[in-house]
């Protein structure tokens, strides 16, 4: 293969490369990359992208990562793209030149599990890698709050938020006329884009489709674009929950060409979103920029992708999300609404005031020759409670409980998740919460307002907790996040968990955590609390646990 030479650098301004483990021809991280690179070298610095594998695609614009170390110098910046599973951090470690992390954001593992545990072990091991690479960057970047707020919960140093530059004009290619005349046929379209991954749930996208079908509009048509496994796990569940379902005329064309794509949108009267993990979201601007209304579950970092345009949802219940295709559909004054606020929202986001935003970003890394000192946000928290409900839902025991021991407890801090709708936050300052000193993280998914309801994870409060090396107490061990954490923290935790969980969420509490286990019922607040005191005290680790 015929790899061209690194242009000279015409202007003395420092190299600026960027790495990644796979460059991929038509994702969002190999989109951004191959962007960025375009944008770097018209501003005239050298600029090279490295990489251990790519598609063919994309053969004459990467790289091997083998020759990074030979062909950076110590003045270089390198931009460290960080997804997935590398297994790069040693060598990053060794690279000369100065390290700037660019995190896209790593999908909880616990969305593969059931379909795909390679890919979910393998989302696990980038969280270790995120952790691991910390101390080799001297500053990181996100493309969301909700992404820079998982840096700052990990400890990184000078973290900020990076706008996310779009090439718009890619998406102006001319619609794939068969495919369009196929689709415009004056059914309503509903379109996903992406890849049919058990993260993106289009098993729920599915689901309301059937219920928006029966219910509201018979003639309607799903359409799927993206990556589709058919003969894997979850390719063979999409399609088989598709015939127990019984809905009709859904494609999945699996992956399509940039002319196909266009006529996808061309022809779509609504983009439907039921994805539970983004970093950003560029389908969905993608949808807003081609006019096409869009109706997502308002997960991880879409609402602010969004930022107020679309119709988000705080609800996954099929026949909800339904009901607000039916009224798009329906109700021509609040389509054309929403569609005037996607254009609003897409004209923030124009091509030339982004990029020279992220200019400004490179260029204030660039502005001194010596790395810049870590800033980094650190906790002298002497105790972690993680109680996931203690501010949204404070009435429940777990949160009454865990009152009751940071009252106890001098110096600990409870971990709980922020309400739904405000912002995250670029500090681990806690706020004090009549005198217990509580920490938010933003959940991953809206917390539904039913209190039967499990309540979701957080990526940024789990990273938290494994960053800090304070005990650690799980106030109840059966939550999302505790049982998240639990393989990384048992050694230094202690948990509390009501007699009636799930079996298996309980054995899997009592296999880590052993005797440091309450099996209490939470209810009964007080006689949890001396329970837990007693474990805590007997160990000798806590000797203020009184």
């Amino acid at each position: 293969m015929s790899i061209p030479r690194p242009p000279p650098r015409r202007t003395g301004l420092p190299a600026i490369h960027q790495v990644l483990p796979r460059l991929a021809w038509g994702d969002a991280v190999g989109n951004q990359v191959r962007y960025l690179q375009g944008l770097l070298r018209r501003w005239g610095h050298a600029s090279e992208i490295y990489a251990d594998a790519w598609d063919d695609a994309c053969k004459d614009q990467v790289r091997p990562m083998r020759d990074s170390a030979r062909e950076a110098d110590r003045d270089a910046v390198l931009l460290v793209h960080h997804s997935f599973e590398s297994r790069m951090v040693p060598r990053i470690a060794k690279s000369p030149g100065r390290k700037v992390l660019v995190y896209h954001n790593v999908t909880p593992a616990r969305l593969f599990e059931g379909f795909e545990r390679k890919v979910a072990a393998a989302c696990d091991a980038a969280r270790d890698e995120l952790l691991a690479l910390r101390p080799h960057v001297e500053a990181a970047f996100a493309y969301s709050r909700f992404s820079a707020e998982e840096l700052v919960a990990a400890g990184y140093p000078n973290v900020a938020v990076l706008p996310f530059a779009i090439d718009w004009a890619a998406f102006d290619t001319a619609p794939d006329p068969a495919l369009q005349a196929e689709l415009d046929d004056g059914m309503s379209n509903i379109l996903f884009v992406g890849r049919a991954v058990p993260s993106k749930k289009v098993d729920d996208v599915l689901r309301v489709f059937t219920a928006y079908q029966r219910l509201y509009q018979p003639r309607s048509r799903l359409v799927v674009a993206g990556y589709l496994h058919r003969d894997g796990a979850y390719g063979a569940y999409l399609h088989g929950l598709k015939d127990v379902l019984g809905a009709e005329q859904v494609r999945f064309l699996g992956r399509v060409s940039a002319a196909q794509l266009s006529a996808c949108f061309a022809t779509a009267s609504a983009y439907l979103s039921m994805s539970r993990h983004e970093g950003f979201g560029v389908p969905l601007l993608e949808a807003m920029y081609r006019g096409v209304p869009v109706v997502a579950y308002g997960a991880a970092a879409l609402p602010e992708t969004m930022g107020g345009a679309g119709l988000a949802t705080r609800s996954d219940e099929p026949r909800e999300v339904a009901k607000l295709l039916a009224v798009l559909d329906r109700n021509a004054g609040l389509r054309a609404q929403v569609i005037t606020a996607q254009r609003e929202r897409i004209a923030e986001l124009s091509q030339e005031a982004v990029a020279e935003q992220v200019r400004v970003a490179f260029e204030d890394i660039c502005s001194s020759t010596a790395p810049r000192p870590p800033v980094a946000t650190t906790t002298t928290a002497t105790v972690e409670l993680v109680c996931p409900g203690f501010t949204v839902r404070p009435e429940e025991p777990a949160s009454r409980l865990a009152r009751r021991v940071a009252e106890r407890l001098p110096g600990a801090r409870v971990l709980a998740l922020r309400p739904w709708g405000e912002d995250a936050s670029l500090t681990l300052e806690p706020i004090s919460d009549d005198g217990v000193a509580v920490t938010h993280f933003t959940p991953d998914q809206p917390v539904d307002s039913n209190p039967r309801t499990a309540l979701p994870g957080s990526s940024a409060m789990e990273t938290a907790v494994r960053a800090s090396s304070a005990p650690v107490v799980l106030l109840s061990a059966d939550t999302v996040s505790a049982q998240t954490l639990l393989p990384h923290v048992s050694a230094r935790a202690w948990g509390v968990c009501a007699p009636a969980s799930q079996s298996a969420l309980l054995a899997s509490a009592q296999e880590h955590l052993g005797d440091r286990l309450v099996v209490e019922e939470p209810a009964q607040v007080e006689t949890a609390l001396q329970a837990l005191l007693t474990t805590l005290a007997s160990t000798g680790v806590l000797p203020r646990a009184t």
